[in-house]
């Protein structure tokens, strides 16, 4: 572990635009202090997607999402005990689908309203596997049309009391499964898919709606019944990479942010898809944070530059912009957001290519800890209290398939 030296003091007020871009001087004020490193190495470098973190019947777990390639034969989705990282069950995919795709983003929840929850992870075997998550126990194998790629999040899509499974995979096909694994609608795209769909009241109508966008540059908002509420042309340019959503501005609908390939982040209103405003920060854009920063609402967002930067979400303008590395990359995750200092105020989480980890302040950008692992990093970090301490850990998927918890000490 290291805590970075950075360069000095460069503070820029733009005008009328009000944009602070920061580059900070000196050392961080606290550090983070790796608690264990998983034995998950599947021997290859491609490792991209982020686990789950769960306390599941008092028991703290993380489901490692774990890709190889045919020749290591070492896909898996793994549960370790989230106290030491020791491994307490594992899934293994069958050789003939072990690809570096081979689990996606897992999810905990309970899907058959039973009282216990189970881990979702979608695979190329085409289907969302559901185990008991404790014990690892085959519950279910809801069939997908292509491998998943993206989180399942489960819900209660129609409102009959019953909490269903939306799942989309690679290609684009959706589909809602009951709780006894029945395919209650499905709508078929046919354009890839690799930002988590939305899953949300997001026009304010009292129901349940799902938002999915594709690489051609539409976003489509489906009813509870799986009806096309709307369909909108984003513009060629804006290859979906990465989705969240929040409310932005005065009215009660939500507003979705999408993140593009070409560098765009882009607001638009839940209840019509029409265009709220477009911020260009630099090339493979990523967003998942919104928070409320000194009553504004604020997106965060990180670009391929290794560049990260806080935008008004009222109107798309800066607020500030720093650099969370130098070195050269091919691509930043998300930015997430969580108390791990315990002062009760949410921070970033920002995760580098290069394997730098960094909290930062979301109200200035001002740097407070920092970690980095001679190991790149593909997926943004996971935050959760597993140890009911009221901070939340920082749990890191790294490329080459080894999870890292970190601990930020002041």
């Amino acid at each position: 572990m290291r805590t970075r030296t950075l360069l000095a003091v460069a503070v820029l007020v733009a005008g009328l635009l009000g944009v602070v871009y920061v580059g900070l001087s000196g050392e961080s004020t606290g550090t983070l202090a790796p608690e264990w490193t998983s034995e998950t190495d599947p021997g290859t470098a491609g490792n991209h997607h982020e686990p789950a973190v769960a306390v599941v019947d008092g028991e703290p777990l993380v489901f490692a999402p774990v890709s190889s390639t045919q020749d290591a034969d070492e896909c898996a989705l793994v549960a370790l005990d989230a106290t030491d990282g020791t491994e307490r069950w594992r899934y293994d995919v069958p050789r003939g689908n072990c690809t570096i795709h081979a689990v996606a983003d897992p999810a905990v929840a309970d899907t058959d309203d039973d009282g216990d929850r189970e881990v979702l992870a979608p695979t190329t075997e085409d289907e969302v596997l559901v185990a008991g998550a404790v014990e690892g126990a085959i519950e279910d194998r809801l069939p997908l049309t292509d491998y998943g790629y993206t989180r399942p999040t489960v819900a209660d899509i129609d409102d009959d009391g019953e909490r269903e499974t939306v799942a989309v995979d690679v290609l684009g096909s959706v589909r809602v499964f009951a709780p006894d694994g029945t395919i209650e609608w499905r709508a078929d795209r046919e354009a890839y898919v690799w930002a988590t769909a939305v899953v949300d009241d997001v026009d304010a109508d009292g129901e349940t709606e799902v938002v999915v966008a594709d690489r051609r540059g539409y976003v489509t908002a489906f009813g509870p019944d799986g009806s096309v509420l709307w369909n909108r042309s984003t513009g060629a340019d804006l290859v979906a990479t990465w989705m969240t959503s929040a409310d932005l501005d005065d009215d009660p609908a939500l507003e979705y942010v999408v993140a593009s390939t070409a560098g765009a982040t882009v607001a638009y209103d839940g209840r019509t898809g029409d265009l709220e405003w477009r911020h260009d920060a630099g090339s493979l854009s990523a967003v998942n944070a919104v928070l409320s920063v000194e009553g504004r609402p604020t997106v965060f967002a990180t670009a391929a530059d290794g560049s990260l930067v806080a935008i008004d979400g009222s109107d798309g303008s800066e607020r500030w912009r720093t650099t969370v590395t130098d070195e050269a990359i091919n691509m930043m995750p998300p930015p997430v957001a969580g108390d791990v200092d315990g002062d009760g105020d949410a921070e970033l989480v920002v995760a580098a290519n290069d394997g730098t980890i960094a909290v930062y302040d979301p109200a200035s950008g001002e740097l407070l800890a920092t970690h980095s692992r001679a190991v790149g990093i593909l997926a943004h970090p996971v935050l959760a209290d597993t140890d009911d301490d009221g901070v939340e850990e920082i749990y890191v998927m790294y490329a080459d398939g080894r999870i890292q918890r970190l601990s930020y000490e002041n």
